[in-house]
C-alpha cells in the first residue's frame, strides 16, 4: 500500500512540491533512544526519503518507558536493527541505512558529509560536540537537543551567518558526567518525547524551508512548570560563515582515560586501586566493595588519591568517572575510568 501524505500536503507550505522535496532528502539521526525514537517515527511518517541511524546500543527494559519505537519482546537486540524494522513497517517508501557502532572521530566526517541534515539525539557531550564539529567542517545543518530530568534545550546550526554552532556558545566541550544523563539523573518518558518531537518539527522546517528555525537562538523548556524561554545565541564574533573560527579540525583523541574490566578482581590484579565515586544512595542500593569517595568530595579534595596509584574510578555507567578522571589527570594524578561503570561488571562481582 502506498503511503498517504495527504494531510500534510494540504498545508500550502508543503503541497506536492514540498513532499517531493522531503522524498529526496537524506537525514542522519545520531542515537536511537529517547530523543531518536520520536524523531525517527515522525520523519519516516512524513516521507523523508532516506534516514540514517547510528547507535551502538542494545535495547534494555529500562528504555521502554521513553522509547516507544520498541517493544519488551525486543529487549537485548541492537537498536539499529529494531529501528530499521519499525520504520520499514511504518513506511516502506523510506530507505533506512544503519550503523551499529558509536559515532567517532574516525567515521563522523565521512558519515555526516553524506547527508543533508544531522540530528544529534545522543545523551553525552562528547558525541554532541563531535556532531557539531563534523557538521561545521562538512557545511551541513544540525539540530541539537539535550534533556535533564524535566528540562530540555534545543539549538539549530546552519552554515550561514544567522546560526551559531555549539562552540560559538561553549568554546570548550563540556565534560560528560558533570550533568547526569537519563540513566543517572532519571527522566519521565514524555520529556525526551517532547524534545524529540520538536527536533523532528525543526528538521521538517529546515527541509521544507519554513520559518521559525531558531536562527541565533536557544530554546529552553521546563516541563515541570510548562514554561519556555528563548535566549539569544549569536555566532562568535570571529566567525565567517559558513565556517566557524573555533572549529578547524576533528579531535581524533578517543577516550584515552578509559579501561575495561569484567570484575573488580581483574582490575585489582592489574594493579589498580578501585574507587567507587557514586553517591551514597547508589552505593547502598548496589554495594561494590570498593573504596567509596563520592564524586563531589573527590573533586573538592583529591588528597586521598594525590599519591600512589594507579587508581580506577567507577560510577554507575562510566560517564561521571571519566569526567572525574580527566579532571584529576590534569592535576598529575595517575587515574583511569572503568568503561560502563558498575553496570558493566559481571553480576556476581
Amino acid at each position: 500500500m502506498q503511503s498517504d501524505y495527504s494531510r500534510q500536503q494540504l498545508l500550502k507550505e508543503v503541497g506536492a512540491a514540498g513532499q517531493a522535496r522531503l522524498a529526496s532528502s537524506r537525514v542522519l539521526v545520531v542515537g536511537a533512544g529517547g530523543l531518536g525514537s520520536p524523531v525517527l517515527q515522525y520523519l519516516a511518517g512524513a516521507g523523508v526519503g532516506t534516514l540514517g541511524v547510528i547507535d551502538h546500543d542494545t535495547l534494555a527494559a529500562s528504555n521502554l518507558h521513553r522509547q516507544p519505537l520498541y517493544t519488551r519482546a525486543e529487549v537485548g537486540t541492537p537498536k539499529v536493527v529494531l529501528a530499521r524494522r519499525a520504520l520499514e513497517a511504518l513506511n516502506p517508501e523510506v530507505r533506512v541505512e544503519t550503523w551499529p557502532e558509536r559515532l567517532s572521530a574516525v567515521n563522523a566526517p565521512t558519515l555526516i558529509s553524506r547527508f543533508d541534515l544531522v540530528l544529534d539525539c545522543s545523551d553525552n557531550f562528547r558525541t554532541k560536540f563531535l556532531v557539531n564539529d563534523a557538521a561545521v567542517l562538512a557545511q551541513k545543518s544540525a539540530i541539537f537537543a539535550s534533556v535533564y530530568q524535566y528540562e530540555g534545550q534545543l539549538q539549530v546550526y546552519r552554515p550561514d551567518a544567522a546560526h551559531a554552532c555549539l562552540r560559538c556558545i561553549w568554546p570548550d566541550a563540556l565534560q560528560d558526567g558533570v550533568v547526569g544523563n537519563c540513566a543517572e539523573a532519571g527522566v519521565l518518558g514524555p520529556v525526551p518525547g517532547v524534545l524529540g518531537s520538536l527536533q523532528a518539527l525543526l528538521a521538517l522546517k529546515l527541509l521544507l524551508g519554513l520559518d521559525g528555525q531558531l536562527a541565533g537562538e536557544l530554546l529552553l523548556l521546563d516541563l515541570a512548570n510548562l514554561s519556555t524561554l528563548k535566549l539569544r545565541a549569536p555566532r562568535c564574533a570571529d566567525c565567517v560563515a559558513p565556517g566557524c573560527a573555533r572549529v578547524q579540525t576533528i579531535n581524533h583523541q578517543e577516550r584515552p582515560m578509559e579501561v575495561s574490566f569484567r570484575t573488580l578482581a581483574a582490575a585489582r590484579a592489574a594493579g589498580f586501586e578501585v574507587i567507587d565515586i557514586r553517591n551514597d544512595d547508589e552505593v547502598a542500593l548496589r554495594p561494590s566493595g570498593a573504596r567509596h569517595i563520592a564524586m563531589p568530595e573527590l573533586l573538592a579534595d583529591p588528597a586521598p588519591v594525590a599519591t600512589g596509584g594507579p587508581y580506577l574510578l567507577m560510577c554507575a555507567g562510566g560517564k561521571r568517572s571519566l569526567a572525574t578522571a580527566q579532571a584529576l589527570a590534569a592535576k598529575g594524578i595517575h587515574v583511569k575510568s572503568l568503561i560502563g561503570g558498575v553496570g558493566a561488571l559481571a553480576s556476581d562481582d
